[in-house]
C-alpha cells in the first residue's frame, strides 16, 4: 500500500526536523565560546571536554554556564517547536517526539563539526528531558546537587542524575496520570505527573546508557582518585 501525499509530506517534515536537529546538537558552544571570549581551546585544557562543565572549570562560571545553557538549548528547541506545530494544528509529527531530542544528543557527542566527536551530553540530555518529562528533570536535577554537594565530582553526580530520570520515567509509565498526546496546551500538573510512552522510556533508557559509556574514564579516575574533584578544587583555590 502506498503513503497518501500528505503522509509522505509529514515523514519528509519529520527526516528534515531530525536532521535540523542533528546539526544544532552538533554546534559545540563550548569550542566556539571558548575560543571567542577566552581565547582558549577547550579540547587542550582541563579535562579536554567540550562540555559544560569543563566550560566552567576552564573558561569561569560566567562563560561556563553560558555554555551549559545553550547545550540545555540544544536539546529543547525543535521538541518544543514540534509541540507548538502539533497543538497549533499546524502538522503533525508521525514520530515519537523524543526522536528530535535524540538527534541532538547523538549531534553533541558525535559533531559532524568535530570529525564525531564531543561531549558526554549531559546538558543536552537534560534539554530533551525537560521538554519530554518535567518531573524526571527536576528529580535528576535536586539528585545532581545533592550528589555533587556531597561528594564534589561532577562525574558521579551525573550518573546519579541520569539514573534518576530513567527510574523517574518508567515509574510514570506504570503510575502516571494519562496525557493528551500532541497537546501542549495540557494542564500543567497532568504534563508533570503524566503517564510516560513506553517508546520515551525505551529512548530514555538508550541515552543514559551513552551518557553512562561516556563516563567510563571517569569512573576509572574516580577508582584511581585522580577524578577532578570540585570541593577540593575550591579549598585549594
Amino acid at each position: 500500500m502506498f503513503l497518501s501525499i500528505n503522509s509522505t509530506i509529514d515523514i519528509l517534515v519529520a527526516i528534515g526536523l531530525l536532521i535540523i536537529s542533528y546539526l544544532i546538537g552538533s554546534i559545540p558552544f563550548g569550542l566556539i565560546l571558548g575560543k571567542a571570549i577566552c581565547d582558549k581551546d577547550l579540547r587542550k585544557e582541563g579535562s579536554k571536554n567540550i562540555g559544560s562543565t569543563n566550560a566552567i572549570r576552564v573558561l569561569g562560571k560566567k562563560v561556563g554556564f553560558l555554555v551549559f545553557f545553550l547545550d540545555v538549548f540544544k536539546g529543547m528547541i525543535i521538541i518544543f517547536l514540534v509541540k507548538i506545530l502539533n497543538s497549533a494544528g499546524v502538522w503533525t509529527t508521525p514520530i515519537a517526539e523524543m526522536w528530535y531530542g535524540l538527534t541532538a544528543i547523538l549531534g553533541h557527542s558525535f559533531s559532524i563539526y568535530l570529525g564525531y566527536k564531543g561531549g558526554k551530553a549531559v546538558a543536552t540530555s537534560l534539554g530533551v528531558v525537560l521538554s519530554t518529562t518535567p518531573l524526571s528533570a527536576i528529580l535528576c536535577l535536586i539528585m545532581f546537587l545533592i550528589v555533587l554537594k556531597s561528594t564534589g565530582y561532577v562525574s558521579l553526580a551525573s550518573t546519579f542524575a541520569t539514573i534518576t530520570v530513567v527510574l523517574t520515567a518508567w515509574i510514570l509509565f506504570a503510575v502516571g496520570m494519562p496525557i493528551v498526546p500532541n497537546s501542549f496546551s495540557t494542564n500543567f500538573f497532568v504534563y508533570l505527573i503524566g503517564k510516560t510512552p513506553l517508546i520515551l522510556c525505551i529512548l530514555l533508557s538508550l541515552v543514559a546508557t551513552l551518557i553512562i559509556l561516556k563516563h567510563i574514564k571517569n569512573y576509572k579516575r574516580l577508582l584511581n582518585g585522580t577524578e577532578n574533584n570540585f570541593k577540593k578544587n575550591k579549598q585549594k583555590a
